[in-house]
Formats: structure tokens, C-alpha cells, sequence
């Protein structure tokens, strides 16, 4: 292996760091969100953290970068939920009971944390459409 095909254990470490930093200020973020609500300013965002908007923006380059990320983690929760609504013995093999374990599960999320779902459907952050639209990504993984 030739030395520039090698890995930096720094790398690694530091690959590390940023993914688990990113996890935290997108936690942030949400508990800014149930906090503030659904129209959250990026000031009350970084208060939540604990840090500046210029370290929330290294991270994630500018808001619709944040936005993306907070919506890729209400994706995984509602993916988490459903899956686990529809392992439940009572939805069977019955197209009729998985369909209402699902629906119930999304319904209970949005109940559960009715700020963070306004957050993702509204776009607040955002000043302009984003091209690659997650929520739509989101809609059809549910689908």
C-alpha cells in the first residue's frame, strides 16, 4: 500500500468527531425547535448548542444544509417508528392492519412533535426553494 492510498488514523478520528458533532447540533436544533417552535431563528438554534452560527454553518455550510440534516433525522425516527409498527403481531399479514399500524404510527409522531413535523413541512429556514427536495424524498420512503 503506497502512502498516499493509506489511511490517517487522524482522518478517521476527526471523520468521527464532525459526524458525531453534526448528531449533536441537529439534536440541538430539534430541541431548539420544540423549544422556539417551527419558525426557530438560527440565533436561538446556536443558544440551544451551546455554541455560534459560525460553528453551525462549518458544519453544515449554510441553513438548507441544517434543514437537510433535520430532516434526514425525522426521516430516520418516522422510518424507526413505522418499522417497528408494523413488526407488532397484530398487523399480520393483513394489508388492511398494516396499513392503519402505519398510519397510526405517523399520526402519533406528528402529535408527539407537532414543531419539529412544522419545521420539516415549512421549510422556515430556507430563503428559496431547495432543488433536491428532502421532504419529498421523505414522502415517497413512507409511501
Amino acid at each position: 500500500m503506497s502512502p498516499s492510498t493509506r489511511t490517517d488514523g487522524r482522518d478517521t478520528r476527526w471523520a468521527e468527531h464532525r459526524q458525531a458533532r453534526r448528531a449533536e447540533l441537529v439534536e440541538a436544533t430539534m430541541k431548539a425547535i420544540r423549544r422556539h417552535g417551527a419558525r426557530v431563528g438560527m440565533d436561538q438554534i446556536a443558544a440551544q448548542a451551546g455554541t455560534s452560527k459560525t460553528v453551525i454553518y462549518r458544519h453544515f455550510t449554510d441553513r438548507a444544509g441544517l434543514y437537510r440534516a433535520v430532516v434526514a433525522a425525522v426521516d430516520d425516527l418516522i422510518l424507526r417508528d413505522l418499522g417497528s409498527a408494523l413488526a407488532t403481531p397484530g398487523a399480520g399479514g393483513d394489508p388492511r392492519a398494516l396499513v392503519a399500524a402505519a398510519v397510526d404510527s405517523y399520526l402519533t409522531l406528528v402529535e408527539r412533535d407537532p414543531e419539529v413535523y412544522r419545521f420539516v413541512v415549512t421549510r422556515p429556514l430556507l430563503d428559496t426553494p431547495v432543488s433536491d427536495d428532502p421532504v419529498e424524498g421523505m414522502t415517497s420512503r413512507i409511501a
